[in-house]
């Protein structure tokens, strides 16, 4: 039986999403030519002009996603660590709420969209678009703000706005550092291969334990 064209649209439409994440997260969005995500797709370049209009524009879905669906859990995730702390009287513990914050770019099972959603995040820091704002505003700052609240009752030691310039500096290296984790990674050149981002847990063991210093400093 022959599906309705809305279905066909919308069936269409996903396996673009599912074949453009893949690859951006591979080889970077200007890495990939409209050919090969045609072609990954199983779909003419009339079809990304019709469901998206451009390669940028379906980039700018992709990351719309992967920032809904990651920060929606980051935020039920540092609530619950809340509760869990008022429910049993003791401090919430700071290595809880940076290890939330990490889990999407180092998590087990999370190489790909934890990859491409620092690619992502970089590619706005450095040519910011309205689309690329938008989501900003509308995925990340409700979860920031949500971070910063939890932080405060973990560190209330920590001035106010010492809580946002350490925010910001954390994001900041958090998105730095996943962007780098091929092989021949800059850590592992500068340290002779005593350390090495390739090893996920390794680096998220380190990236957590630098973090929690900087957050908790005098």
């Amino acid at each position: 039986m022959q599906l309705p064209q809305a279905e066909n649209d919308s069936a269409t439409r996903q396996r673009m999403i599912e074949a453009a994440t893949s690859l951006f997260a591979q080889s970077g969005v200007d890495g990939v030519s409209m050919r090969a995500l045609t072609a990954a797709a199983d779909v003419n370049l009339a079809s990304v002009n019709y469901h998206f209009g451009s390669k940028e524009a379906l980039a700018g879905t992709v990351f719309e996603a992967l920032s809904a669906r990651v920060n929606k859990q980051r935020i039920i995730d540092i609530k619950q660590a809340m509760a869990v702390a008022a429910q049993s009287g003791k401090p919430l513990r700071l290595e809880s709420i940076v290890d939330i914050f990490v889990e999407p770019y180092l998590g087990e099972g999370k190489d790909e969209g934890g990859r491409l959603l620092a690619q992502l995040i970089l590619k706005h820091r450095l040519t910011p678009s309205d689309m690329t704002s938008r989501i900003v505003r509308k995925h990340f700052d409700p979860m920031a703000k949500q971070f910063v609240e939890a932080y405060a009752l973990a560190c209330p030691e920590v001035k106010k706005e010492d809580r946002y310039w350490r925010y910001a500096f954390m994001v900041s290296t958090v998105v730095l550092t996943v962007t780098d984790q091929a092989k021949g990674n800059r850590v592992s050149r500068l340290s002779g291969g005593l350390v090495d981002a390739v090893s996920r847990e390794a680096l998220r063991t380190a990236l957590v334990k630098f973090i929690v210093a900087g957050l908790a400093a005098a």
